[in-house]
Parts: structure tokens; sequence; C-alpha cells
């Protein structure tokens, strides 16, 4: 059987640990569908209270709002326990705009809107702007978001990565900042990152899941390198937990058919889909912990009991069997554990 998750992992080299489950607050800015200060301070309280400590935001949640909603939650109900660890993401400047056109996935509109940009003096703009936004004294991870949206090609990509890097770095290095990573849905500018410099954490969205494992060999590249990876959207934007979005945008037919087909085996061993999805990828030693968007109270206790939820070994060998968890993959699930 499955063990049970609680123990805090270690981020990188650092001295820093993360819970397994990790608090993703792109909900709590609006994502698909509106939020608000009251419900997101309930689920905060709910995830510290069933310890969760990872909270990652970015300033393109909401435009601002995922990061003033945490912060809020943050200071005022929990200023006395600093036990939490905060990632958030540079990359984007928010600039004030009063076009009232609707942003594609967001419910709500803070009033602003948001600029790339990865220069020295833009990333400790957005660093500064977090901290105001957030009213924290200290951002502990700083990823930086999504570098290949911007990039025209890989010597674009790279220029990127190494002028972001170069502040991120000193930042890190004046101890302002405990990590740096970059957060992105693809493997591809992960292996191109490792060429520029040395980063403590990277996080990985959409593209390694029970459904399908796509990271191309990075998760042991990163093993090697003692590289800690957090696999955030496990559920897949919600297609892997019941909802009608894969990756931010409806479900195709073939993945509704696969994802059909994934809920029935679980369903043989008695196993909720949600509990192998959050459980899958902490079994590879390279993974900290999964990272999870979540709204209300209710969620993060559906997820805390999905993570710690029993799963027998079999269920694993059968979704290796039927072409669900690779072979490079199934040598870290429980079936191959001598």
């Amino acid at each position: 059987m499955t063990k049970k998750m609680h123990s805090p992992r270690r981020i990188g080299e650092t001295g820093l640990t993360v819970s397994p489950l990790g608090f993703g607050t792109a909900p709590l800015g609006g994502l698909f569908e509106a939020s608000s200060d009251d419900a997101a301070g309930c689920a905060i309280d709910a995830a510290i209270d069933g310890g969760i400590t990872h909270f990652d935001t970015a300033p393109s949640y909401g435009f601002g709002l995922a990061e003033e909603r945490l912060g809020t939650a943050l200071k005022v109900k929990h200023a006395l326990e600093k036990t939490h660890v905060v990632s958030s993401k540079v990359g984007r400047i928010l600039v004030n705009d009063t076009n009232e056109t609707p942003r594609k996935n967001w419910a709500e509109d803070s009033g602003r809107r948001a600029r790339y940009d990865v220069s020295r003096d833009g990333i400790l703009r957005s660093v500064e702007d977090s901290l105001e936004r957030t009213k924290l004294e200290r951002l502990d991870i700083l990823f930086l978001h999504d570098p290949d949206k911007q990039a025209e090609d890989d010597t674009t990509l790279t220029k990127i990565l190494t002028e972001a890097y170069g502040a991120m770095d000193e930042l890190r290095a004046q101890g302002m900042i405990s990590a740096i990573g970059i957060g992105v849905n693809s493997a591809t500018p992960c292996f191109r990152a490792l060429e520029v410099g040395a980063w403590d954490c990277f996080m990985l969205a959409g593209s390694h899941s029970v459904l399908t494992q796509e990271d191309d060999g990075l998760l042991d590249k990163c093993l090697k390198h003692k590289i800690s990876v957090m696999i955030a959207a496990p559920f897949l934007s919600g297609v892997l937990a019941g909802g009608d979005h894969w990756r931010y945008k409806p479900v195709p037919e073939d993945i509704h058919t696969r994802v059909s087909v994934l809920r029935k085996l679980c369903r043989q061993y008695g196993v909720a889909i949600e509990s192998a999805a959050l459980q899958f990828p902490l079994f590879h030693p390279a993974v900290c912990n999964v990272v999870v968007g979540m709204r209300t109270a209710s969620e993060v206790a559906q997820n805390l009991a999905a993570l710690n939820s029993e799963i027998p070994a079999d269920l694993w060998a059968s979704l290796n069997a039927e072409g669900f968890i690779s072979d490079g993959h199934f040598e870290y699930t429980p079936s191959c554990v001598a």
C-alpha cells in the first residue's frame, strides 16, 4: 500500500523544505470563476490547519488579485506563524490598464495588465511589487515565469534565461531570496536553463501526470544535478478532477476518452482518480511536491484526503500495463520497490 506522504521535502540544496502538497493560488485570482477575499482566507486557513506549508502565486494570477488575497490571509490570520514558504514569479510587470476587455480564463478584472520584462530592473521591480501586494517581508522562492512563451527560437530563449538568471542569482546571493528556478509548461526550457546557471528548483506544469509523462528525462537529470521539481497542475487544469478544462482549454475528445479509461481502471481498485493524480508524481525522487490550484476550504480537504488515501501497488502495475505510466517512470512506483 502507498505510504502516507506527510514528511516535508527539501528544495535542492537549500535549507527550505515544503509540504508534499502545495497550494496554487491561481483560482484565488479568479481563474475560470470569481473568488473573494473571504473564500481565499477560508481556503488558506484550511490549508495551514491541514499541514500545507507551500503557497505558490504569481503577478499574472488575476493580475495581482491572487498575490493580494494570499498576502492578506497569511499576514492577517497567521502573522505569528512564519512556517509557510511562499513562491512567486518574475518576468511580467503589472501596469494599470482601463481597457475593459476581459482577459482569457480570468473571471475578475483588477484593472491591471501584464507586460513581459526580464531585465534586471524589471525583475527587481517585479519582486518589489509582489512584496507590496502580498504585504510580506520576503519571498522564499522566485520562478522566472514562462520564458519560452516570449522566445522566438532557442537563441532568444537562452538570451532571456541568461538575462533573468543574472538578476535572480544576485537576489539569491544577497539573501533576499532563498531559491530560484523557472516555471514552465514543458521540459524544453528547463534543459536550456541547465546550460545557463545553477538553479534550485523547477516548476513543471501540466506535462508530467498520471495520464501522460512528457518530461523527456528531465526529472532524472534534475535528480543528478540536485535540482528539485515541483509538479504543478497534476489535474491538468481540472480534467483529472471532474473538471471541463485540459491545459486551460476545453477537453478534446481523445483526452476525454483516455481519462474515462483511466478513471475506470482506478475504480476497479477502489481508488479515486484524484488520488492517483496527486500521488503518482511524488514517487520520483526529484519531485518535492505537487502544486494544486485550490479555491475553497472544501477543495483543500478533498485534496488532502486524496493525497493520503491508500492505493494498492497493483493499480500502478495495471496503469503501466495499459500504457498510462511509461516504463521509465514505472520504476519509481511502489510496485517496483523490492
